[in-house]
């Protein structure tokens, strides 16, 4: 009696053939992953985004005129934001002065020769005192070009926008080319004070550089 060995289930003393022993296999491991039991599949691990990709977010987002928290300042919630979803975890009472305080003692200051993206800057836009009085505005920076203009990312006047500041020309609005070196934070008002000033340049009284690694969350 001929058979198609190909085909027929092994006789009493044969060994299965190894492609049976295969799908044996095959059907034992397919079992256990049905069970839960198989080896559990890779997770995606997310990181928290940097300052300045939380910046660049939160500047697609429409912004508040001004913050919700009595004594609240636009620039200071902004850059709060931007920490917070960036990993740091702290608390202040939204102004822009307390933000500073928290930057002061729990993170690292730099100088503007130092700057570089994510760094945060503070600014005093009121005082009319010789040296800047820190702070009552704040904003991120975005980029530094090679003759020290920094470009950042603020927000003001119930919006986000991109604004400059050269720490070496403090006083000069626009460059020979006319590119703009230092913005305007605030405008020019009759009863301004002597020696007023308006150029960002001239507010700038801090940078600091948040990092986790150094107690900021």
């Amino acid at each position: 009696m001929s058979y198609d060995r190909r085909m027929a289930l092994p006789l009493p003393g044969e060994r299965p053939s190894r492609l049976l022993g295969v799908l044996l296999a095959a059907a034992a491991v397919l079992g256990l992953c049905a069970l839960g039991c198989g080896t559990p599949a890779h997770q995606t691990r997310r990181y928290a985004p940097s300052i300045f990709q939380a910046a660049r977010f939160e500047a697609r987002r429409p912004q508040p005129a001004r913050s919700d928290r009595i004594g609240g300042d636009e620039g200071a919630a902004f850059v709060e934001k931007a920490l917070h979803d960036a990993g740091f975890r702290f608390g202040t009472d939204g102004s822009a002065r307390a933000l500073w305080g928290y930057l002061r003692s729990s993170q690292r200051l730099v100088s503007a020769a130092s700057a570089r993206p994510g760094d945060i800057l503070l600014f005093d836009t009121r005082s009319a005192s010789p040296t800047p009085k820190c702070a009552d505005h704040a904003g991120i920076v975005e980029s530094v070009s090679t003759d020290g203009r920094i470009t950042f990312v603020e927000a003001r006047g119930g919006g986000a926008r991109r604004s400059f500041v050269d720490p070496t020309r403090p006083t000069i609005r626009r460059d020979e080319r006319g590119e703009i070196l230092n913005s305007f934070l605030r405008v020019k008002a009759l009863d301004d004070p002597p020696g007023a000033r308006y150029f960002a340049g001239e507010m700038l009284c801090g940078i600091a550089r948040a990092s986790r690694s150094e107690g900021g969350g």
